[in-house]
């Protein structure tokens, strides 16, 4: 839903200030995540992992190519990070039996049971961001932050063109 701003002056540092606000917004994401990560004494990428793939719990787990680009990272990041969590117990390696060459990866109990440890930490940060922001706007932002993602994806499409 873009409004017409046919009228209104080109601001390219509208642009700049959104990224700034991003990239500010992802050291403060990683900030939390670091505390919930510490907790498990796990990296910030290692606790992305384990969440995304316990995101997967229900369905088996997903496959190293998934939680690559889940994570945008390439899969030999995720083979590399997921070892030490194998080791530490919280995820476990199965091929697929219809192509040995895809490998999935799931939560073990141990992991389940460590991430409820953290669900009450996980769930008052969520219930304040909502509390703080309200549900609409929320969701709003939602719409508006995916949309900017499908411009930024368009954008390095272009780039992409032009070299």
């Amino acid at each position: 839903m873009a409004r017409d701003l046919s009228n209104h002056p080109q601001r390219p540092e509208l642009v700049e200030q959104i990224v700034r606000a991003l990239r500010s917004l992802d050291f403060l994401i990683s900030d939390v995540q670091a505390v919930w990560a510490s907790a498990l004494k796990l990296t910030v990428p290692q606790w992305n992992i384990l969440a995304t793939i316990a995101e997967a719990h229900e369905q088996g787990g997903l496959p190293v190519k998934s939680v690559a680009e889940a994570l945008r990272v390439y899969p030999s990041f995720i083979v590399n990070q997921s070892r030490p969590l194998e080791d530490r117990g919280f995820i476990k390696r199965n091929s697929s039996s219809s192509d040995k060459r895809v490998v999935y990866l799931s939560v073990t109990p141990k992991a389940l049971k460590e991430l409820s440890r953290l669900a009450e930490s996980r769930d008052a940060a969520t219930a304040a961001i909502k509390k703080e922001m309200g549900e609409a706007a929320v969701l709003h932002t939602l719409e508006l932050l995916q949309q900017l993602e499908r411009c930024f994806a368009r954008c390095r499409l272009r780039l992409q063109v032009e070299d």
